[in-house]
């Protein structure tokens, strides 16, 4: 049996907010044709381990972020953009791809100036609302530029290859009844459960402020709790909150995430792109608490994207101290029609089919499948 094929290179990574939408634009891609795909990241990003889990061939580059007020660390980083555009040069020669898409992060800028110097078809997506410097600097010679927010084309001259779809998100969040969510983390779903999690690696500042209104939170019988801690948090946060352990369920890292929003009446986290879409294709009453660390205040303008319409909820780490956080919660809870409202409003930011739209337009940009590529047909049974 003949098929169509493609020869993918994707590139994006560091954490998963710039990895897990390049893998769910590959899972709706491969849906349509065969791909023969290869993923280029750095040895050290959350990519090295994921994508080779996931069974694709990879590849690394020596490029590495900018990191501030350590000069001595960045002297090496002009030599690096070089040494990493030369690899990349040489990786897209011989893997010979029909497109090459980039999903953001530092590794995605010499693969994909390569593949615009090969004259390769490129495509970069978006996540963040405030573009990051890799995404502004490659505006100008990418095919294609896919954006989460409509906010973001002011931040853009070059208007001809701006499209807004939304930021990718994994198919398998939906389809979880609360039911069954509570039933995975062992939580009671006549209560509410108030979820937290600060990513894949917790959030220090975060669980430091939790820790301090826990055990007047859960106080209220009707509440209950929901942990990713972090790994690194996970031991302490544990003994902490031993003697509330019939009311608390914290787990260093929660990979059935769809469950874990199911189970969830309230969430509160960080505003990572793509916890912010997560949130919104679930139509979830949220509170965001933006990390100041993040670069250009990415998150904070991820948040307020929502926030003023409406959408969510925001408390900036700053206020944190004076007890808005703690305030913000106990309102929501006590209100759970305000909670529901709130919902629905960030279901209308939700674009549960941006992979999608993203994997159609890949496939526009290839135009009539160069190659085919034989596999074995499956045969009918009599």
């Amino acid at each position: 049996m003949i098929v169509e094929a493609v020869r993918v290179i994707l590139t994006g990574g560091g954490t998963g907010g710039h990895l897990f939408p390049a893998l769910a634009i590959l899972e709706s891609l491969e849906r349509r044709v065969f791909c023969e795909t290869l993923f280029v990241g750095t040895r050290h990003g959350l990519e090295a381990k994921v994508v080779r889990q996931q069974g694709y061939d990879f590849k690394t580059v020596w490029i590495s972020g900018l990191k501030r007020g350590r000069i001595w660390t960045n002297l090496l980083f002009p030599l690096k953009m070089a040494v990493s555009l030369v690899q990349s040069l040489w990786i897209v020669l011989r893997f010979r791809p029909d497109v090459v898409v980039g999903t953001g992060g530092y590794v995605s800028w010499p693969v994909l100036t390569a593949a615009c110097l090969l004259r390769k078809k490129t495509l970069v997506q978006e996540q963040n609302e405030k573009p990051g410097l890799v995404t502004k600097v490659l505006s100008v010679c990418v095919h294609s530029l896919h954006l989460s927010f409509e906010q973001s084309k002011q931040y853009f001259w070059r208007t001809s290859n701006l499209n807004v779809s939304g930021n990718p998100t994994r198919d398998n969040l939906e389809g979880i009844s609360r039911k069954e969510g509570c039933r995975r983390f062992k939580l009671d779903p006549k209560n509410k459960t108030l979820f937290i999690f600060g990513g894949s690696q917790g959030a220090r500042n975060l669980n430091v402020a939790m820790l301090d209104m826990i055990e007047r939170l859960v106080s209220d019988p009707r509440v209950q709790v929901l942990w990713a801690s972090g790994p690194r948090w996970y031991n302490d946060i544990t003994r902490k909150t031993k003697n509330l352990s019939d009311r608390i369920r914290v787990l260093p890292f929660i990979g059935d995430m769809g469950a874990a929003y199911a189970a969830a009446n309230l969430v509160i986290c960080r505003s990572g792109a793509t916890t912010v879409a997560e949130i919104a294709r679930l139509g979830l009453c949220a509170v965001f608490v933006p990390f100041t660390g993040a670069s250009g205040g990415h998150q904070e303008s991820n948040a307020r994207v929502l926030v003023k319409a409406g959408a969510g909820t925001m408390v900036r780490e700053s206020e944190i101290p004076h007890g808005a956080l703690e305030k913000t919660i106990v309102s929501l809870l006590n209100h759970p029609g305000h909670m529901r409202s709130i919902g629905k409003k960030a279901k209308f930011f939700g674009k549960p089919d941006a992979a999608k739209v993203i994997a159609d337009d890949i496939l526009r940009l290839i135009g009539p499948s160069p190659r085919k590529h034989p596999i074995a047909e499956v045969p009918r049974e009599p």
